[in-house]
Parts: structure tokens; C-alpha cells; sequence
């Protein structure tokens, strides 16, 4: 008997102890699954200090109000990823019960509100789509073939453009800029018994004291004669610049000189004009009073005359490179400058020099005053890009008022001389006095944005 009762105390014990050894095992296995739980939780003042850390790496001066932000965000996400307690089975099966009916009722139109949201987000991205445009470019020059010194003014919807053909005049018309010289084209004057050849840069000015469009350009009156160019001018017989034209008159019957361009001052009701004249020293600039628009006036002031080596280059046997020429107005924000070609139009060297007003009273007493005129001792514009000789330029506006761009011509190679001059034409900035600043010639190969507001 005892030893019956001895056998049952030690199956017992032995029971015990297995029952006992099984829970210890239980326990360590879930310790393990808590450890590896806390590990995937990220302390609010660990992330702070990464964070810190990393802002710092990007920007120290941002470093604290971009902390802020991030510690918050990733506040935030520490608390989504923290393990929480889960719902009982049996509660989460009552809650089911209780609510399934419900449920079911806000199911279809809460998935109905996704599939229209869904809808919704696809029409607004393809509207977004269909509403983003690729930016419209173009390449220089604007035309394949010889179109110097090109002119381009921007009214009413339209591009006017024209250049030196040197037996007449004509006027192109576009829309856009890229197609202005392969577009319209009307010839408003030929060679006949007032001028007879060397017809060269014609320019065409709008004057809003007459409501009438002008041409201003140059040529021979015996032959093609050089030393007998004269300056002249022609007017529109309306207020529409394609339209029909007159010639006027020479501005000066007598003088030797080519490239007249024209400003007018609204607040003095005083018309200038700046030229080219043939003199001792080479060609220099002159500036002048009109008396009306096609008379120039006596009063008259030599603003630049080739002084500097940049303005002397190209010289050939047959040529004199002492060289100012082809001026023309620019006004900005009440700054007046005046911009000029210098150096031989043959040559690569040909490039843009700038004389400034130093003032804002445009009346003929300030203007006609050598002291008020300040030159640049370098060239604002020259060669660059595999782009050669550029000068003899003008200026216009965008469609919508708000770039000013420069037309001027350009050599594809140093030596391709004049019969190579081409037209460009780019969009420039300003200085904060209103002085132009024109860059550098943009190459060939450059996609240029078209002018803002062009459609």
C-alpha cells in the first residue's frame, strides 16, 4: 500500500513539474514579441533629435521652425505605428451584430461617394492635363536667307517687320514673330525718279501727333551713287501701317548721312530724331529737333563718334571701320538711352554701344545738351554662341505689353560679310535704373519662348 502511495506522489510531482516548465516557456516567448513591439516605435524625443540632424544636413538656418514642423509630423507618426490593444473577439462580433443593418445601409452610398471621387479626381487631372500647354519656341534667324538690318514693331495684333533689300521698301505682317517675314508682305516703294539705289534700313515709326505711320530710310539720288545718299521719309496716307505710303521729303537734302530712327515726347510735344553722318572722324551720331516729321531742325548735337578701338574694327582699303551708325531710342520707366551699332557691318566685330540721358526732361533744351549725354566705354552687345557681327537693331514689346525684345542681324560665320547678315531676335531685361541689359546673342540651336500674350 505504501508503495502504491509513494508511485502516485511521484507521477504527480512529475506532472507538476511539466505543467510548470511549459508556462515558464510561454512566458519568455511572449516577452521576446514585446521586446521586438518596442523597437518598431519611435521615441517622440528620438525623432526630434534625428530630425534636428537631418534639417541641419539641408539648411541650418531653416533648422528650427522646420524641426517644429517635422517633430510634430513624426509625432504623429510614431502614434499610428505603436501597437494598440485590440477589441476581444466576442465584443468586435456583438458590435457586428448590433450594427451590420447599419452598416450595410451607409455602405453602397459611401462607396458610391469613392467611385464619384475617384471619377472626379481623374476628370479634374485630365482637365489639368488637357489645360497644361507646351511652351511654343523658336529658332533663330527668322528667315533662311540675307535680311539685314531688321526692324520689327509690334500694333494691334500684329507683328510689322521689314529690312534692307536695297531696291525698294516692303512691309511684312504676322501674328507671330517666327513667321512675320514668310507671312504678309506688302512693297511700299521702289527705286524710280526721287531715289534710284542703295535703299538701306528702312524703319517704321508710329507718330500719335499726326495719327500716321512713317518709314524713314535712306538712297542714292543719281544711280547708285554713294555720295549721293541722302536721308528720307515717306508717310501712310491713313492710320493703318499696312496700307498704302507717300514719299514726303529728304529730311536734309544736303547731308551726307543714313539710319535715321525717331522718338517723340509726349509730355513736350517734341519729336528727335538720331542718325548716322559721314564725317573727318568716320561716321558718328547726331541727334536733332525735328521741325516736323519729315524737316530736321538746326538744333542738332553729336552724342558719339568713334573714340574707343572697339568702335574702329574691320578696317579694309575700301572701307573706313571708324564706325557709329544705326541708332536708335530706347525708353524705359523714364530712362532714355540710345542704342548704336559701331566697328565695320562687313566684319565679325560689328556690336552694340549705349549712350544715356542722365535726366528725365525730354524738352529740347535738356536733350540738345552735350553734358546730359554719358557713353559706355565698352560694347553692351557683341559676338557670342557662334553668332558674328550683331548690331543695327531695333526694339518691341510683347502682345501683351509685358517684355521688350531686340531684332538685330547676326553672321552665322566670321567671315560671311554682308551679304551674310541674318535676323535675329530675344527678349532682353532691364536694370533697376532703366538701363537695357541685351545679354549676349542666343545660338542657333537655342529654343526661344515665343513673346508673352502671343497666341
Amino acid at each position: 500500500m505504501k508503495k502504491l502511495l509513494l508511485c502516485l506522489s511521484l507521477a504527480t510531482a512529475l506532472l507538476l513539474i511539466s505543467c510548470g516548465g511549459d508556462n515558464t516557456t510561454e512566458t519568455e516567448s511572449t516577452g521576446a514579441l514585446g521586446e521586438t513591439a518596442s523597437e518598431t516605435v519611435v521615441a517622440p524625443e528620438e525623432a526630434e533629435k534625428e530630425i534636428v540632424t537631418e534639417v541641419t544636413t539641408h539648411g541650418a538656418s531653416d533648422t528650427a521652425e522646420v524641426t517644429v514642423e517635422n517633430v510634430t509630423s513624426v509625432d504623429t507618426v510614431a502614434e499610428t505605428e505603436a501597437p494598440t490593444t485590440e477589441t476581444p473577439v466576442e465584443t468586435q462580433e456583438v458590435t457586428m451584430e448590433e450594427t451590420s443593418a447599419e452598416q450595410v445601409t451607409e455602405m453602397q452610398p459611401s462607396e458610391t461617394q469613392g467611385e464619384m471621387e475617384s471619377e472626379t479626381e481623374s476628370e479634374t487631372e485630365s482637365e489639368t492635363e488637357s489645360e497644361v500647354e507646351p511652351v511654343k519656341t523658336f529658332k533663330n534667324p527668322l528667315l533662311d536667307r540675307a535680311a539685314a538690318d531688321p526692324c520689327i514693331v509690334y500694333h494691334d495684333g500684329y507683328y510689322y517687320g521689314t529690312y534692307t533689300e536695297a531696291v525698294g521698301i516692303s512691309l511684312f505682317r504676322s501674328t507671330t514673330l517666327e513667321n512675320l517675314f514668310k507671312d504678309e508682305k506688302v512693297t511700299v516703294f521702289s527705286i524710280g525718279n526721287e531715289v534710284q539705289g542703295n535703299i538701306w534700313a528702312p524703319e517704321l515709326f508710329y507718330n500719335p501727333s499726326t495719327d500716321r505711320w512713317y518709314i524713314y530710310s535712306c538712297g542714292s539720288t543719281e544711280g547708285w551713287d554713294f555720295f549721293t545718299i541722302r536721308m528720307f521719309c515717306l508717310e501712310s496716307k491713313t492710320n493703318d501701317p499696312f496700307g498704302e505710303y507717300e514719299f514726303k521729303a529728304f529730311t536734309d537734302p544736303d547731308l551726307l548721312a543714313i539710319d535715321q530712327t525717331m522718338f517723340y515726347d509726349e509730355k513736350s510735344g517734341t519729336l528727335y530724331t538720331a542718325y548716322s553722318e559721314f564725317t573727318a572722324d568716320g561716321q558718328v551720331i547726331m541727334l536733332a529737333v525735328m521741325e516736323n516729321p519729315w524737316t530736321i531742325s538746326d538744333q542738332r548735337l553729336r552724342v558719339s563718334y568713334p573714340r574707343f578701338d572697339w568702335e574702329k574694327k574691320g578696317e579694309r582699303p575700301d572701307k573706313d571701320s571708324r564706325v557709329n551708325e544705326g541708332p536708335v531710342f530706347l525708353e524705359h520707366d523714364g530712362k532714355l538711352s540710345i542704342i548704336y551699332s559701331a566697328s565695320g557691318c562687313w566684319s565679325e566685330y560689328y556690336c552694340l554701344g549705349l549712350v544715356e540721358f542722365d535726366g528725365d526732361d525730354f524738352s529740347a533744351g535738356e536733350m540738345i545738351r552735350r553734358n546730359n549725354w554719358k557713353k559706355r566705354t565698352s560694347p553692351v552687345f557683341s559676338a557670342a554662341n557662334e553668332v558674328y557681327g550683331v548690331g543695327h537693331c531695333s526694339f518691341f514689346t510683347s502682345p501683351d505689353g509685358s517684355e521688350t525684345w531686340i531684332a538685330y542681324h547676326g553672321m552665322p560665320t566670321p567671315d560671311a560679310g554682308e551679304e551674310g547678315r541674318y535676323a535675329y531676335a530675344q527678349k532682353i531685361t532691364f536694370r533697376d535704373d532703366g538701363i537695357p541689359v541685351l545679354g549676349e546673342p542666343l545660338s542657333r540651336d537655342t529654343e526661344i519662348p515665343v513673346p508673352s500674350g502671343e497666341a
